[in-house]
């Protein structure tokens, strides 16, 4: 298998998804640092943070890439897992599949879902505490979930509502022709609420012994992206919560996760990682996240991610880009 990064991190399988729709990313590839064989082969590892940037590079020829997209997509673009879904015994079968084993698509995202006397309520939100802007990808999983249960039943289901966590866009036209109903922006969680009915709906294309089979494998891959990533992911939300006001020690760390700190030194080394460097790696996500975000300005930019003052959060910053603040800013807004 070919992985695209050194440093061990949270990824996202290509499967045949790129591949069928590598016209709308290819352009983008090279610029955020995505290598080619993604549109050839099914078994590339993207890192989480490349994919979403991925995304929202293709939005600027395409601003509704998202949902168009996710509206096309077929079994076979997810592996394993969409051929499962695809096969399920029921929609409630499918949801809790989809819960459990969307980590074997991407580690850096998940699914829950809640049923009550009227509705299920369908969740997705991206586990990286450092990922900031992630519009098109919410737009795009909120889609094929629609998508994916259409396929499955064989009707056409109208959510009641959909909800998305960023603002609304300057144009809406294509969620509400896909959606057909209340749209709501700026919302605590990106949620597709749907009528409670549709788990009564027959399963049109349901193959219980390739579910069966399907099963074991897809358990089995779970256990491992699960297993390599869960602990790492803890460690950086512990690091990105305390950013602003006390950056948490390794000691604070090793409290909240009641871990002796040999453990989890030898844990950190198991993925090649020192603490220190982890505390970095998340200050500078922080500082990337925060600095494509207009709304925030350096002195709160600094503040948020544990400096100060604002001298020294620009040495850092062109430690790590070779640019100041500014001028980052600047090339972003220039070719947005």
């Amino acid at each position: 298998m070919v992985v695209m990064h050194m440093k061990p991190q949270q990824t996202v399988l290509s499967e045949d998804f790129f591949r069928r729709f590598s016209r709308a990313f290819a352009p983008h590839l090279a610029s955020i640092g995505v290598d080619k064989q993604v549109l050839e082969r099914a078994d590339i590892e993207i890192p989480c943070e490349q994919y979403v940037a991925l995304w929202e590079a293709a939005a600027r020829s395409n601003p509704n890439i998202g949902i168009e997209l996710g509206i096309l997509t077929e079994a076979n673009d997810f592996g394993a897992l969409g051929h499962a879904l695809a096969c399920a015994s029921s929609v409630e079968a499918a949801l809790q599949a989809l819960h459990r084993f969307i980590v074997v698509f991407t580690q850096g995202a998940e699914f829950s879902f809640e049923v009550s006397d009227h509705t299920i309520s369908i969740e997705y939100q991206i586990t990286n505490p450092t990922t900031q802007h992630y519009r098109q990808d919410s737009e795009f999983s909120l889609t094929c979930v629609l998508r994916m249960l259409n396929l499955l039943t064989g009707c056409s289901t109208r959510p009641t509502r959909v909800d998305f966590t960023h603002p609304r866009p300057a144009d809406i036209s294509a969620h509400k022709r896909i959606f057909q109903c209340p749209l709501y922006f700026k919302q605590p969680s990106n949620r597709i609420h749907l009528p409670v009915d549709i788990l009564h709906l027959t399963a049109e294309k349901s193959n219980e012994r390739l579910y069966t089979a399907l099963e074991p494998y897809l358990e089995q891959k779970r256990r491992e992206r699960t297993e390599s990533d869960e602990l790492l992911v803890q460690i950086t939300r512990i690091i990105a919560a305390g950013m602003s006001s006390c950056t948490p020690s390794l000691f604070e760390v090793c409290q909240q996760l009641r871990l002796s700190r040999r453990t989890l030194q030898r844990r950190l080394k198991e993925h090649g990682l020192e603490y220190s460097v982890l505390v970095e790696d998340v200050r500078r996500e922080l500082a990337m996240a925060y600095i494509k975000d207009s709304g925030y300005s350096m002195t709160e930019i600094s503040l948020l991610i544990g400096y100060s003052e604002s001298a020294s959060f620009t040495r850092a910053f062109r430690r790590w880009t070779g640019q100041s603040p500014h001028q980052y800013r600047a090339a972003i807004l220039l070719n947005s």
